[in-house]
């Protein structure tokens, strides 16, 4: 994690989360083949952030990221808006302990693919037991974590080069 001051690091968090609403944005008009998997794009912040600014500023991120977007596409407060947002905060927190207790066990891909997990296996779980009540749902898992691998290089692929190229972009 690079050291930044209080404003350059407000500006990066700033800059991150506009680069995720605009991903957000962007993705959310690309036709998938099925509705609940999709690549993950924004998240690409969200992995950048944790990396160069921390936990708490990532966090930050997440959240003006889903909400903004939310109210951008029209979902605010809807079930896709409380998917996303619960995900979304859960797999934040998951990453940045991940990050902070095995600090060089896990590649910025690896905190990805992390993430993506998590992020998939939380919405199955608020599925479950918040809108539907019935293990059916469960029968997505596979398609979900498949959804989720891919969704997870990706995203750290892209991530690692950014987290590799920003530091010298921003001194």
């Amino acid at each position: 994690m690079t050291t930044f001051s209080p404003v350059r690091r407000l500006t990066l968090i700033a800059v991150l989360a506009a680069v995720g609403i605009a991903l957000f944005v962007i993705e959310s008009h690309i036709p998938m083949p099925l509705p609940f998997l999709k690549i993950g794009l924004a998240n690409i912040s969200s992995v950048v952030a944790l990396v160069l600014i921390g936990t708490t500023s990532m966090m930050s991120v997440v959240l003006l990221r889903v909400v903004v977007g939310a109210l951008l596409i029209g979902t605010f407060m809807s079930p896709a808006f409380l998917l996303a947002l619960s995900a979304g905060v859960v797999s934040a927190l998951v990453m940045g302990l991940v990050r902070k207790l095995t600090r060089n066990l896990f590649s910025v891909v690896g905190i990805s693919l992390v993430g993506a997990f998590t992020h998939s296996i939380v919405q199955l779980f608020v599925v479950r037991y918040v809108y539907v009540q019935t293990t059916v749902v469960l029968h997505l898992l596979p398609f979900l974590l498949a959804g989720a691998l891919v969704g997870g290089l990706i995203v750290g692929a892209v991530s690692l080069r950014l987290v590799r190229a920003l530091p010298e972009v921003l001194r």
